[in-house]
C-alpha cells in the first residue's frame, strides 16, 4: 500500500535555465509530501514545538525531467519507524505514470527542541499505516539514509 497525499503542476517559477523543473523543487515536493503524512498522523503544525518531525537525511534520485505544466503526484511509503524516527520513501510521478524521481527521508520526532518519542496516539497511527506496508519488499535503491536500522523496518529481500 502507498499513500497518495500530494499532487500539483510544474509552475513557471519552478523551471531552471534549461526549461526543466529545477532540482530544489523536487525537494520542495517531497517536503510537502512529508508534511501531508505528518498531518495525517496527527502533527499539529500550529503547535509544532510540542511535537513534530524534522528531517535528518534526504537522498533524491532524479530519473526523468519535468516540463512546464506537467501534472505531478507523489506516492508515499513508510519504510520503517521506531518511537523517535520515521523512514519514508516518496515517489514522484507525472500523470502518465512515469516515475520522475524518488526521495528517501529519515526524520526524527522533536518536542520543545529536543529529540523525543512521539506520543502514543501519533505512534499508533504510524504503526497502523506501517502495518499495511510492512509485507512489501524494501524498494530497490533504498536504505542509503540509515546508519542504524529502526526497530520496525523492512529488510531487503
Amino acid at each position: 500500500m502507498t499513500l497518495r497525499l500530494w499532487k500539483g503542476t510544474v509552475l513557471p517559477e519552478w523551471l531552471d535555465y534549461n526549461g526543466h523543473m529545477t532540482e530544489h523543487r523536487y525537494l520542495q515536493v517531497f517536503g510537502e509530501s512529508s508534511d501531508a503524512l505528518y498531518g495525517l498522523i496527527g502533527v499539529d503544525f500550529d503547535k509544532a514545538a510540542e511535537g513534530a518531525f524534522f528531517t535528518l537525511q534526504t537522498h533524491i534520485h532524479h530519473l526523468a525531467e519535468c516540463q512546464l505544466g506537467t501534472g505531478l503526484f507523489t506516492e508515499t511509503e513508510i519504510l520503517g519507524h521506531d518511537d523517535k524516527r520515521l523512514h519514508l520513501l516518496h515517489r514522484l510521478f507525472d500523470t502518465d505514470g512515469t516515475l520522475l524521481a524518488t526521495g528517501e527521508h529519515l526524520s526524527v520526532h522533536v518536542c520543545h527542541g529536543k529529540v523525543a518519542s512521539a506520543d502514543a496516539l501519533m505512534h499508533g497511527r504510524i504503526a497502523d499505516l506501517y502495518a499495511d506496508m510492512a509485507d512489501q519488499p524494501l524498494p530497490e535503491g533504498t536504505g542509503s539514509v540509515l546508519k542504524r536500522p529502526l526497530a520496525n523496518c523492512r529488510r531487503k529481500p
